[in-house]
């Protein structure tokens, strides 16, 4: 067999892992970390329990209706002086009960009406965070999987090395008992056969990791995962294609600005509900209340009162409580005005980070397309002169390493490429599930 299909067998090896029976693909882990993910699972109930404020709120701005009632058994001991001037003492024991009925509407609370414009600020930052968490979530998964084919791709080229290392190897020793090789060609094969077994140990140890942070992503045990098929690759541009276009879209529909812009409206309502401490209240009410034998001088006796009224109260003065409230309102909104300014400078430059990714990573991807195909003819071509005696041994080796290091750098383009796409969606907030089901089209089934 010649060095060449030799080599070639000894690459392909190293390349082909372990053909998956059962892979996990893109979109599966997703969805699995959609239903286990705990962190998501926290937002989902923060979410939920968010929601709530609003018909808390609600609720005071609607009548109350309250009933009371009370029964109980009394005994009373009097004494009063008699006509002679003694003191008789009388005992009695009677039931004595009440019972009532009141219902009360606001009519002019400001504080109520800006805790339920509050409360609208808050469910609605509340989804947008929880849209945000699944941008996040996404991102997670996506950087998650593609390290972790990175992390095989990275353990396939040291496989790959080691064994043609190790051919090598071979092939020095025999050059050497024939008297055609140095013994400096079997020292450098030793030495690079025996770096490539060392870093080996420290791949696959690369390889559980990520693995790991996968399976911890999705809460289920990972035997293989798809691999990306360059044949499928989409490299056509994104539309739209221009920065603008998505850096005006990020602006209107990213989450995490929306949740802040909903932040800084409910900072404000805050200050109007606190200075609402200075303005009267006013509340309509009705009471209807029945009561008997309810005090020691009405034994036997029965009361019906029915009353409807208006009441009004004017807060005067407070020691400074309210206006302290109001100042601090007020910088609440502030810092929230500062935090929603920086998060639009970060959108921004991550916008355009991610679009250049996109733009530049076309390419690169052909770029290193090429570079790949001239590694692997020039590794052939050492070869061929290695067996002609015109080429050293380190020159193979060599050669053997820059083919695994731009297959590497490919492999690592592609995925960095692929991540930007998913990216630049999350920043507009569009990275759902079936972004995901479009790109997992790009690995093999």
């Amino acid at each position: 067999m010649s060095w060449i299909k030799t080599i070639g067998m000894g690459l392909a090896t190293g390349l082909i892992l372990a053909r998956p029976v059962a892979a996990m693909d893109l979109l599966e882990s997703y969805q699995l970390a959609l239903q286990n993910e705990p962190n998501f699972q926290a937002a989902r109930a923060a979410a939920d329990a968010s929601r709530e404020s609003l018909p808390q709120a609600r609720s005071q701005l609607l009548p109350s209706v309250q009933a009371t009632g009370s029964v109980g058994m009394a005994s009373t001991e009097r004494t009063s002086p008699s006509l002679t001037g003694q003191e008789l003492t009388n005992s009695f024991d009677y039931m004595s009960s009440s019972y009532g009925a009141s219902l009360r509407q606001p009519l002019f609370r400001m504080q109520n009406w800006a805790l339920f414009k509050q409360a609208r600020e808050q469910v609605a930052g509340a989804e947008a965070t929880l849209q945000k968490e699944s941008q996040n979530l996404g991102d997670r998964v996506a950087s998650a999987y593609f390290n972790g084919l990175y992390a095989e791709d990275s353990l396939a080229s040291i496989l790959a090395q080691k064994e043609a290392y190790q051919i090598q190897l071979k092939a020095a020793t025999r050059q050497f008992e024939v008297g055609q090789g140095t013994r400096t060609d079997i020292d450098e094969a030793q030495a690079r056969y025996d770096l490539s077994t060392a870093q080996e140990i420290e791949e696959r140890q690369n390889v559980d990791f990520t693995r790991n942070q996968i399976e911890r992503l999705t809460n289920q045990t990972i035997d293989h995962l798809s691999r990306l098929n360059p044949a499928r690759m989409d490299l056509s541009p994104v539309q739209p294609n221009r920065l603008d276009d998505w850096i005006n879209k990020a602006e209107q529909t990213n989450p995490e600005l929306k949740a802040l812009k909903h932040g800084l409206a409910s900072a404000r309502q805050e200050v109007a509900k606190q200075a609402a401490g200075h303005y009267p209240t006013l509340d309509i009410y009705a009471q209807y209340s029945r009561s008997s034998s309810d005090a020691n001088f009405t034994i036997n006796q029965r009361f019906e009162t029915t009353q409807v009224g208006v009441q009004m109260a004017l807060p005067i003065f407070s020691g400074g409580y309210v206006d302290s409230r109001i100042r601090q309102a007020l910088a609440t909104v502030q810092q929230a005005e500062q935090q929603l300014e920086a998060a639009h400078v970060n959108l921004q430059m991550n916008v355009r980070k991610q679009f250049q990714l996109i733009v530049e990573g076309v390419a690169k991807i052909r770029a290193m397309e090429k570079a790949a195909y001239s590694a692997d003819q020039s590794l052939i071509s050492n070869r061929k002169g290695y067996e002609a005696g015109i080429r050293s041994s380190i020159e193979v080796l060599n050669a053997v390493m820059e083919k695994a290091r731009v297959e590497n750098d490919l492999a690592r383009t592609r995925y960095e490429y692929a991540l930007a796409r998913l990216r630049l969606r999350s920043l507009t907030g569009d990275l759902d599930q079936e972004v995901i089901a479009t790109m997992n089209r790009w690995f093999d089934s």
